[in-house]
């Protein structure tokens, strides 16, 4: 060890920092597990208030019998044919020419635990307009039978209904009920078929209250669809296929508006490729959606922090290693690994107090206790309230880079190559004068006390 004494510190300093990538993975275990328990606890809250929700309708479906004569070929005669009636099962679906929506969404926190869940409730008042078209027959001579007509309407999850959809069809009240299981959309009411002849303009109304978790979407069948969408939620995350045509959004909530054309969308294609219902239609079908998540998660953002603990551990090591040389501090591998232990513990202490308060205060809380517990612990280790302080300040300006570039995820990258750009100059200006092979001499053997030199 006396031998190379450079190169011996710089392999236990590396041998500290690899022992504590253990606690680091640890805790990222720990992390990760927190947020397993969260969603767990969306989870249950939504299967007992209702679950994200997409809406879908209406559409008016028509179940039809098209009845026709076939001539097939008759066995064991050349040539021969004779004619058979068929009967043909098929459906007319046809969407709203137009469809504006105008929707409120007021917010709540449930607990489940100590993990907050975003609910909501929501009103919806839709208006449009179906413009009918005759049911032609595909075969020659067809004869065509209606069933009986239905207007559909969807949402993801029935039991967010806070009460029965309120639903008019050419100014007559129709009732809202569970729909055959034939049908795509979990919702139906019973259309008049006399009000379905050919060019007739047949004026919807439909209002309903749903409640839901998480988020909401919609999926845009109308030829013109228009939806708006008003909130108290300050914190909208838009997605899906389509974003808002025009959107504000202010610290007392947000209002959004989408306009969607049939001609800039495949949803009604997509919804026509299931008619039958053989699966969701909202998993498949293009929409649009707003998140309702909160966008300060603590479990990501630890999880980020963590992620950068390596290089935090390797700036502060090598400040002190730095200094060691320049200062001729002597600083033992133990104590490396307790200070070590300290930069570690400061993660864990983050997420268990962001549990609890908003993460800009957790942060400050466990950074100060971090800074104040090695400050202290170094003014014994450097001899002195000096240096102690000194490194304090450095510790205080390694947290805060590591603060900012949490919060400020687009910049990341680049406050990350600056902060390592900054070390490596520090680095260099300090020990721009250091005699290195002066310090990789092996320190001398001191003499044994009592012991006199042997003359000849």
């Amino acid at each position: 060890m006396n031998k190379y004494p450079l190169l011996s510190k710089l392999l236990l300093i590396g041998l500290l920092m690899a022992l504590l990538a253990i606690p680091l993975a640890l805790v990222r275990q720990v992390i990760a597990e927190r947020s397993a328990y969260r969603q767990q606890a969306a989870a249950e809250v939504a299967r007992a208030h209702a679950g994200p929700q997409t809406l879908t309708g209406p559409v008016l479906w028509l179940p039809y019998t098209e009845t026709f004569v076939r001539k097939v070929k008759v066995e064991g005669k050349a040539g021969a044919t004779r004619e058979e009636l068929v009967s043909e099962e098929r459906v007319s679906v046809q969407f709203p020419k137009t469809l504006d929506t105008r929707s409120r969404l007021a917010t709540e926190t449930r607990w489940r635990g100590i993990f907050p869940v975003t609910v909501y409730t929501s009103q919806h008042a839709n208006t449009g307009r179906f413009v009918w078209e005759e049911v032609m027959p595909r075969q020659p001579g067809g004869r065509i039978t209606l069933g009986q007509p239905l207007l559909l309407m969807g949402v993801s999850d029935t039991r967010g209904l806070l009460a029965a959809p309120q639903m008019r069809l050419a100014g007559s009240a129709l009732a809202v009920e569970q729909a055959p299981a034939s049908s795509p959309l979990p919702l139906a009411a019973r259309v008049d078929p006399g009000l379905l002849k050919p060019g007739a303009e047949l004026e919807v109304a439909l209002d309903f209250e749903l409640a839901g978790t998480g988020g909401i979407g919609w999926v845009p069948l109308a030829d013109d669809s228009s939806v708006t969408l008003t909130s108290s939620w300050p914190h909208p995350s838009f997605g899906g296929d389509f974003l808002p045509r025009t959107r504000s959004v202010t610290a007392s909530g947000f209002e959004a508006t989408w306009r969607v054309s049939s001609l800039s969308s495949r949803a009604q294609s997509q919804f026509l490729e299931d008619p039958r219902g053989d699966s969701p239609p909202s998993h498949t079908v293009e929409q649009f959606s707003v998140s309702l998540n909160d966008p300060v998660d603590v479990y990501r953002l630890t999880e980020r922090a963590t992620k950068y603990a390596g290089m935090f551990i390797v700036l502060t090591f090598a400040a002190f290693f730095v200094l060691e040389m320049v200062r001729r501090w002597r600083i033992h591998p133990m104590q490396y690994l307790m200070i070590g232990a300290a930069l570690v513990l400061f993660f864990l202490l983050l997420l268990s107090l962001a549990e609890h308060m908003d993460f800009v205060l957790a942060y400050g809380l466990a950074s100060t206790g971090c800074i104040a517990l090695l400050g202290h612990y170094l003014r014994h280790v450097l001899g002195g309230w000096g240096a102690g302080l000194g490194m304090s300040g450095l510790l205080v300006a390694l947290y805060g880079v590591l603060y900012g570039i949490l919060v400020s995820e687009d910049n990341a990258l680049m406050m990350g190559s600056l902060l390592l750009f900054g070390v490596l100059a520090a680095i260099m200006v300090a020990t721009r004068r250091l005699d290195w092979y002066s310090v990789m001499r092996p320190e001398p053997v001191p003499a044994s006390p009592g012991v006199e030199p042997h003359s000849a």
